[in-house]
């Protein structure tokens, strides 16, 4: 889930290659994602910090209270350190665009395994 479509493809060719993974939805703002969670029940949502709207952490926040089971990485090309304090207490997790590929995914996949 980000505003810009060519990170959304990006998004979708990094899930076509993981077998474990299927591309469910896509959103381009906050409330967008909210509800395609709504919507569909998913595993996993991966979601540009900075989205129109209330944004990628405040629905990363909303996601992760109404569906506690839902893993949420947030993206976002600024260092983590940069991005605002809230990012910590929402229940999402964070990756580097720059670092996010197959293999986030399949350690997401790995850690979540019984």
């Amino acid at each position: 889930m980000d505003d810009l479509p060519a990170f959304r493809r990006t998004l979708r060719n990094v899930v076509a290659v993981c077998e474990r993974f299927e591309l469910v939805g896509e959103a381009s703002s906050g409330e967008e994602a909210i509800a395609v969670v709504e919507r569909q029940p998913v595993d996993l949502v991966l979601m540009d910090v900075k989205m129109p709207g209330i944004g990628g952490i405040a629905a990363a926040d909303r996601i992760r209270r109404c569906h506690p089971n839902v893993v949420v990485v947030l993206l976002s090309v600024t260092p983590e350190h940069a991005l605002p304090a809230d990012l910590l207490t929402c229940g999402a997790e964070f990756c580097h665009k720059e670092r996010f590929g197959p293999e986030v995914l399949d350690s997401l996949c790995r850690d979540r395994s019984p």
